[in-house]
């Protein structure tokens, strides 16, 4: 498996969940990590035990803002590892919902993976070095009518996922998916739902680790989760 040890990785949507918990696993592995969210309170809650085993840093962003994004980017510097976590999701009636709901989710799960990776992409191509790993959803394969606006947004992800991955690959950048059923998240809050039987954030976390963790010249494209409980 590769050292990751000095890697600088970024990680969006670090204050809670999935991001908090990837930040723990790549701090115990000697990375340098940059959590990034929009409330820069929360994430120095998640950072505080962690910048006493490792390097950790803080960065408030929000990824639907160009100029944010350019900003924050342009403060960290060149990043080896960007995991595009950041995600908004809710129940949704196609019938009743409105505008500001579709780009509330859209925005930030497609517009702002876009520019987080177009940020990091042009120093990862002159390093011929880096990867992406862009966290979807088995909803991003076959939607519910639940959150139909959640899972085109995941669809959408997913395809441009598969056209980055194939666009720089020549140049050694290394684009992946992690497609993970439901988790135990903030995502399900304010809901009547048994979540016993969800995904647990660290589980999800450590096929990020796992995905970036491969020998050179090994790239695995997407993998899908789901708890067996």
């Amino acid at each position: 498996m590769k050292d990751l040890k000095e890697k600088v990785v970024v990680i969006t949507g670090a204050s809670s969940g999935i991001g908090a918990a990837a930040a723990a696993q790549f701090v115990a592995l000697g990375c340098k990590v940059v959590l990034m969210s929009r409330t820069l309170e929360k994430l120095e809650a998640v950072a505080a035990p962690l910048k006493e085993k490792g390097s950790v840093q803080c960065v408030a962003a929000d990824v639907c803002d160009e100029a944010s994004v350019a900003k924050a980017f342009g403060a960290i510097g060149p990043v080896d590892i960007l995991v595009n976590n950041a995600g908004v999701g809710f129940a949704t009636d196609l019938s009743s919902c409105t505008l500001e709901d579709y780009r509330a989710i859209m925005e930030t799960n497609v517009t702002g993976v876009f520019l987080c990776s177009r940020a990091v992409l042009p120093g990862m191509k002159s390093r011929t070095a880096g990867h992406i790993v862009n966290v979807s959803s088995v909803v991003g394969k076959v939607a519910n009518p639940g959150a139909p606006l959640y899972c085109a947004s995941k669809h959408g992800l997913n395809g441009y996922s598969s056209g980055l991955q194939q666009q720089v690959a020549k140049d050694g950048i290394g684009v992946s998916m992690v497609s993970p059923s439901a988790v135990d998240t903030a995502y399900w809050d304010g809901r009547d739902i048994d979540r016993s039987k969800f995904l647990q954030p660290e589980e999800v976390a450590s096929a990020i680790v796992f995905v970036v963790s491969q020998p050179a010249g090994v790239l695995i494209k997407d993998i899908d989760l789901t708890a067996m409980r």
